[in-house]
């Protein structure tokens, strides 16, 4: 299972929480499922970094792993 930011609909970067085994974004401290400690995720804005964005300057979309823009729907 992954996870979706319920404001745009972009993937969110996860990996699974050794304890409950549940999806946790990569920048958690603390899984969402069940409040275990993570310690091997990388911070927000190391994930933020990852991001391409659309290039059409108009769009506010990222490029998704279907290497189209969550947007717009174009290729970059």
């Amino acid at each position: 299972m992954k996870l979706i930011c319920e404001e745009c609909g972009a993937d969110i970067p996860s990996d699974v929480c050794p304890a409950c085994k549940e999806p946790a974004p990569l920048w958690a401290k603390f899984c969402p499922s069940c409040g275990k400690p993570l310690t091997r995720l990388i911070s927000k804005t190391q994930a933020k970094k990852k991001r391409r964005l659309c290039s059409d300057e108009s769009c506010i979309g990222i490029i998704g792993p279907d290497g189209l823009c969550t947007e717009c729907g174009k290729r970059p």
